[in-house]
């Protein structure tokens, strides 16, 4: 073995412990696409409710301001709005709310009200233009631990500002792939990795995002390897 594969061997050896696996933080922010819960393409969305873990619906990001709000079984669940609404509020002109607040309570027997595991919510909103817009949402009580304190409606991405990948970057990622995968040959090949190895499903991991267009460092980032490790493969595969 010559003293360049030395050195990659022992380059590749301490890889695996040098580069921690990336964990997440898990988010208390949930969001809808606007088209999941509205329209023609919606389809019923769920939100959980816990005990002592209250879950609010925002439309900030959409810029809607809420106009009324029915729930079907108020029995276990309470709604407060960071504003006045019409209907609700007997002083209130002009409904001002942007984001309702959901609390669970113990279960208050409502006369005449079926026993249900869920309620349905149904919110309806006007944008800045003046249409109106109606969601609806299954809420239901949850035992569990609590996921997440807020759910906030998005704009759908309009497809006209999807950039399409023009062709020279394309095929200088088709390359670069191609350059990484014959130097993990390379390396397989003077025992330098393994296939079974966690290293090996972290840089097939950075190939599938750095092959859906992801750029190098943030692929490298998301899979939890270096780019040393990235450059030196591709410097294996040029031999």
């Amino acid at each position: 073995m010559t003293a360049f594969q030395l050195g990659v061997a022992a380059f590749l050896a301490v890889c695996l412990c040098l580069v921690p696996v990336k964990t997440h933080a898990q988010s208390t922010v949930r969001t809808i696409k606007q088209s999941q819960v509205s329209g023609s393409t919606a389809k019923l969305q769920k939100i959980k409710v816990w005990n002592g873990s209250g879950v609010s619906i925002s439309f900030y990001e959409v810029n809607e301001m809420v106009k009324r709000v029915w729930i079907d079984d108020p029995s276990q669940v309470l709604i407060d709005t960071d504003g006045c609404l019409e209907g609700i509020d007997q002083n209130c002109q002009n409904s001002s709310a942007g984001l309702l607040h959901l609390r669970r309570i113990k279960k208050v027997p409502v006369p005449g009200l079926p026993q249900t595991s869920a309620t349905l919510l149904t919110v309806i909103t006007q944008t800045a233009s003046g249409s109106r817009k109606v969601y609806h949402f299954q809420v239901t009580p949850s035992n569990s631990r609590p996921e997440y304190s807020q759910v906030s409606i998005i704009n759908d991405k309009p497809f006209s500002l999807v950039a399409r990948p023009r062709l020279s970057p394309l095929v200088q990622t088709i390359n670069t792939i191609k350059q990484i995968r014959a130097g993990m040959r390379v390396a397989i090949s003077n025992g330098l990795l393994s296939s079974s190895d966690e290293l090996h499903n972290r840089i097939e991991q950075f190939l599938t995002h750095f092959q859906g267009g992801e750029q190098m460092p943030a692929a490298a980032d998301k899979a939890g390897v270096s780019l040393k490790l990235v450059n030196k493969l591709i410097e294996l595969g040029q031999i």
